[in-house]
């Protein structure tokens, strides 16, 4: 695992830096509210996909550290994290990838995933309001696009996924009690903690879709030659479970 792990960090590192060479690079800007930074001002498409990718690059390295360092509510958290973005990366690419009409959702959903945080000086005055797409719509779009026969039983899979993990993020009860070993809390949870070993056993699988997604990435930003690349990478290392060969 640790030689796959490694290998399909040097992949995905490689793949971001083929991406970005693809897009317009960030200027330095002011915002309205007065802050200065570095700003994707085109707002393209390719961009939030390529953004969304570095997200999941860092989420699956983070995923591993916590792992590592026992800290299984966090995990939890990380998987979330990555199931979540990993379905914007395959909402947003379905369009480019598939060669599909672009859809009023992606465009709401553009304009709210670049939208500032604050759009006034004085933040307590900020106006904005976000218009979300919602899970349940991104769901329903990528089971049509990506899914295969039943697509209402593909929507149902999806939302006991993002279910499954929510409640790590949300701090719901019956998944911190994951940290309970019969005699108290134990946080960071030992080596032999079965709810830390349940969780750690996913791994494979997360690493599997970081990857997947990545490539989707790669393909929708037109670089081919890196999704080649990843696609055998990914079919040599793991089976299409994705676990580990």
């Amino acid at each position: 695992m640790i030689e796959a792990y490694d290998l399909a960090l040097v992949a995905m590192k490689d793949a971001l830096v083929q991406m970005e060479r693809e897009i317009p690079t960030p200027r330095f800007v002011k915002s309205a509210a007065g802050y200065r930074g570095y700003r994707f001002t085109e707002r393209l498409p390719q961009q939030a996909i390529f953004l969304k990718t570095v997200r999941i690059f860092s989420a699956i390295q983070s995923l591993q550290l916590t792992l590592d360092a026992g800290l299984l509510l966090d995990a939890g958290a990380l998987m979330c994290i990555l199931d979540e973005v990993g379905s914007d990366v395959q909402f947003l690419t379905a369009p480019l990838v598939f060669r599909l009409e672009w859809e009023v959702l992606h465009t709401r959903f553009l304009a709210d995933f670049f939208e500032e945080e604050f759009d006034h000086p004085e933040i307590l005055k900020s106006s904005q309001k976000r218009d979300r797409v919602s899970r349940k719509h991104i769901r329903a779009y990528i089971a049509r696009v990506h899914g295969h026969g039943d697509t209402s039983s593909h929507i149902d899979v999806l939302k006991l996924i993002d279910n499954a993990f929510s409640g790590y993020i949300h701090g719901a009860a019956v998944h911190i009690m994951d940290a309970y070993n019969s005699e108290g809390f134990e946080i960071p949870a030992s080596s032999h903690h079965q709810p830390l070993l349940d969780i750690r056993d996913q791994f494979a699988t997360y690493l599997h879709r970081a990857l997947m997604d990545c490539a989707l990435a790669a393909k929708a930003l037109g670089c081919e030659a890196t999704f080649s690349r990843l696609f055998q990478f990914i079919t040599s290392t793991f089976t299409d479970e994705g676990s580990l060969r």
